[in-house]
C-alpha cells in the first residue's frame, strides 16, 4: 500500500486538487493508495498554525511514501509579515533531500517531453550562496555544481530513455560561457559513453529556440536547475498551457528521511487571480497524480489510466478557458475534473491498461 500525504496548499491548490482527491477516494478499493490529510502548508499553514511548515504536516510527510501538493505561494488576503511561503517547499525538499526534479510536459500523443534537472545545488544552492543587496551593495548568486550530482542527473535521464525506446536525450548547458556548463557537458559525455547511449548537446539558448520554433520532441532534456525551470515552462506554453506540466522532486534511491521519496505537483503555482473563479485548469494536478502513481510499481497501471483519461479530456473536452475556443464554451474546473474522473473509472473498469 502506497501512502500519500495530500497538501492542497495555497491559491488554486485546493481547487485543482479536489478532483484528484475525489478520484483517489472513488478508486480506493481498486488502487493500493492510502491518502492522509489534507495537511496545511505555506500560506494556509501560516493561517491555520502560525507556521509555514507545521510540525504535524512535516510528520505526515515523513510517514508517507510521497506527497501530492497543490501549490505553495501567495494566497489572497494572507499577509506573511515579510516571510515567503515558498520557503515551506524549499524546506521540504531539503528535509527529504529531494535533489532531482523530473518534469513532464504533455505533448498530445505518446510520451511527454521530460526534463531532468538538479534541485539542491547549482542555482538552487543553500541560502548562504545567495547574497541580498541593500539597494547600494551588489547582490550575488553563487552557482556551484558537483560532478557527482551532474552524473546523477545524467544517469536518471539515461534510465528514462532506456524505459522509453525512441526517446532522444538532449543535454542543455552554457558551455561557451560558464565553467559549470563545461563541467556539465564533460560529465554528460562521460556518462553517455559509459552507458552506451547518444546524448545530443545543445547550448541553452539554442535549445530554447528549438523548443519555441519546432514541434516538441520525443525527448528527455537534462539540464541545470534554473535552465530546466525556464525551458519546461516554455515547453508547456508550446503545448498550450502552463497547466500541462507536472513536477516531481525526488530523492534517488532509498528515502533519506522517513518514508517519503518525492513531492509531486503541478507547476502552475497558486494563481491568486483565479481563486474562487472556477476557471483554473486541473489537468496539471492530474498529471502530477499520474507521475506519482507511475513512480511506484504497485500503482503504475493506475498512473497510466489517469494519463489516458487526461488525453481523452484534452482531445474531446470540456475545456477550461485556456483551451476553450470561445468564452461560451468554457467549462469550470469542476466540470473538467468530473470528466477526467469518469473517463478514468471507465478505463479501470474495462481494463484497457495493463
Amino acid at each position: 500500500m502506497i501512502r500519500v500525504a495530500l497538501l492542497p496548499g495555497d491559491g488554486i491548490g485546493a481547487e485543482v486538487m479536489r478532483g484528484p482527491a475525489e478520484l483517489l477516494e472513488a478508486t480506493k478499493s481498486q488502487v493500493p493508495i492510502e491518502v492522509t490529510g489534507t495537511w496545511p502548508v505555506g500560506s494556509t499553514g501560516y493561517v491555520e498554525c502560525g507556521d509555514l511548515l507545521p510540525r504535524r504536516t512535516l510528520a505526515a510527510c515523513e510517514d508517507a511514501d510521497a506527497v501530492l501538493l497543490g501549490a505553495v505561494g501567495d494566497h489572497p488576503g494572507v499577509d506573511l509579515g515579510g516571510q515567503r511561503s515558498e520557503a515551506a517547499l524549499l524546506d521540504l525538499r531539503a528535509h527529504f533531500d529531494l535533489r532531482i526534479s523530473i518534469r513532464h510536459v504533455w505533448r498530445g500523443e505518446g510520451q511527454p517531453l521530460t526534463f531532468v534537472r538538479n534541485l539542491l545545488g547549482g542555482a538552487y544552492g543553500p541560502r548562504d550562496t545567495h547574497i541580498e543587496s541593500d539597494g547600494i551593495s551588489p547582490a550575488s548568486d553563487l552557482i556551484v555544481l558537483e560532478p557527482r550530482r551532474i552524473e546523477e542527473v545524467a544517469n536518471i535521464a539515461c534510465d528514462f530513455a532506456a524505459r522509453h525506446p525512441g526517446t532522444v536525450i538532449i543535454s542543455a548547458d552554457k558551455a561557451n560561457l560558464w565553467a559549470t556548463g563545461r563541467l556539465w557537458r564533460s560529465i554528460a559525455s562521460d556518462v553517455a559513453t559509459r552507458r552506451g547511449v547518444t546524448i545530443l548537446h545543445r547550448l541553452i539558448d539554442r535549445c530554447a529556440f528549438e523548443l519555441a520554433q519546432r514541434d516538441l520532441p520525443n525527448a528527455v532534456i537534462m539540464t541545470e536547475g534554473i535552465f530546466g525551470d525556464i525551458l519546461s515552462d516554455l515547453a508547456a506554453g508550446r503545448s498550450g498551457s502552463i497547466a500541462l506540466c507536472s513536477s516531481a522532486s525526488v530523492h534517488p534511491g532509498a528515502p533519506a528521511c522517513g518514508r517519503c521519496v518525492g513531492i509531486f505537483e503541478p507547476v502552475h503555482g497558486t494563481a491568486p487571480h483565479l481563486v474562487g473563479t472556477h476557471r483554473a485548469n486541473p489537468v496539471g494536478a492530474y498529471l502530477a497524480l499520474a507521475a506519482l502513481a507511475e513512480w511506484f510499481q504497485e500503482t503504475a497501471v493506475f498512473g497510466r489510466a489517469v494519463k489516458l483519461a487526461v488525453d481523452g479530456a484534452m482531445h474531446e473536452g470540456p475545456w477550461t478557458g485556456d483551451f476553450a475556443a470561445v468564452p461560451a464554451e468554457e467549462a469550470t474546473t469542476e466540470a473538467v475534473a468530473a470528466r477526467i474522473n469518469r473517463r478514468c473509472l471507465e478505463i479501470l473498469e474495462t481494463g484497457v491498461v495493463a
